[in-house]
């Protein structure tokens, strides 16, 4: 079946676009406030986010979780928030043609492919801001190199794992699952059982890269080889796989945590493990340099980053926090299978894939695959 390699395909394309385009002038954003204190204390910024009267958000989470989200801000501060919603690699493409065209639409942008927000730093499209719950999260670990800390923000997220259909798998099938479940992968116990999603999307590369450049040691592409052994079914997205899963059609796959836990509220038959350690894709919220609304995009950074704002997005999105201190209070952890997991974010600076290196490193996964 073919692939897609929807992350290295849109990066090309605005890259392309960057290079024919250039950079378009805009108007002064010297002199907008770099934290609450330079708009005159939070009051201030409240009125004068009130004064604007609207925030444009570009998001590329879940229209469900989104929709309630903002529900919340436009309650607290009677501002309403307009939202543009689609994936993060088009909504990227989206944002990236109208700066480049000088308009200005976005306030407020939310999107979880680490290696386009290191562009559009590099474009200059986003820029600092200190949010007073700034000292909550700790940048060094979950955005390492430094280069975004200050520019954006983590919300929630989306931790690589691999689930399985309880009624559909053997008891000793499971046994494999709960003892090594990426080994499990490549056993020939689950042949023609495994449904696997497209390389390009950002949490499937990056469980990809954890487990063959990550933990070569362990697993690395022999491991890959074994799992292409099982003739694996390859789909462009995890949705389909995710609802094939619960009907049993498949008994395994390696995919994401958020996408099963809604499921398993509703009681469908899906246990899931972490490897150790594990991929996050984070959503990561980021302020635009330029905006339609400068105060009231201030405002949104604060409230999103904020205590409240943060574990709404993590409970509404059913992913795990990021923030110091965040207690995971979620019925998916409770459930008695469940452990927390250790999570690895060097993805986005191993040197194997920088540049055009992870197009490569996509196609030499789907190559794989597809054997």
């Amino acid at each position: 079946m073919r692939f897609r390699t929807l992350l290295a395909g849109p990066v090309v394309v605005v890259s392309l676009l960057l290079a024919a385009c250039g950079s378009t002038a805009g108007g002064d954003t010297e002199n907008l406030p770099k934290n609450a204190a330079d708009a005159g204390g939070m009051s201030a910024l409240v009125e004068k986010a009130k004064e604007e009267g609207e925030v444009s958000l570009y998001a590329a989470t879940t229209e469900s979780s989104t929709t309630k989200w903002v529900k919340h801000f436009e309650k607290k501060y009677g501002i309403p928030v307009s939202v543009y919603r689609d994936g993060s690699t088009t909504l990227y493409q989206k944002w990236a043609q109208e700066v480049n065209g000088g308009v200005h639409n976005a306030d407020v942008v939310i999107q979880n492919v680490y290696q386009l927000w290191e562009e559009a730093k590099d474009n200059g499209w986003i820029t600092e801001y200190r949010t007073e719950n700034y000292d909550g999260y700790d940048f060094d670990k979950v955005l390492p190199g430094g280069g975004l800390t200050g520019r954006v923000y983590p919300l929630h997220q989306s931790i690589g794992a691999i689930a399985w259909n309880t009624k559909v798998t053997t008891p000793q099938q499971q046994k494999l699952l709960r003892e090594d479940p990426v080994a499990a992968m490549a056993d020939p116990a689950f042949k023609g059982q495994i449904a696997l999603g497209d390389t390009g999307g950002a949490t499937t590369a990056g469980n990809y890269a954890n487990v063959i450049i990550n933990q070569s040691d362990k697993y690395g592409w022999k491991w890959l080889e074994g799992v292409a052994a099982n003739d694996p079914a390859l789909f462009e997205s995890q949705i389909p796989i995710a609802e094939q899963l619960v009907k049993g059609e498949y008994a395994v796959t390696f995919g994401t945590d958020t996408l099963y836990n809604g499921y398993i509220a509703e009681g469908a038959p899906i246990e899931y493990r972490y490897p150790e350690p594990t991929n996050a894709a984070l959503w990561m919220v980021g302020l635009p340099t330029e905006t339609p609304h400068p105060h009231a995009a201030r405002l949104f950074m604060e409230w999103a980053t904020s205590a409240e704002g943060h574990d709404l997005m993590a409970e509404l999105g059913s992913g795990t926090g990021t923030r110091t201190g965040w207690q995971d209070k979620r019925e998916i952890a409770q459930q008695s299978w469940y452990s927390r997991p250790v999570v690895w974010y060097g993805m986005a600076t191993l040197p194997e894939l920088s540049g055009e290196k992870f197009a490569d490193f996509v196609s030499r996964v789907n190559g794989t695959l597809k054997k």
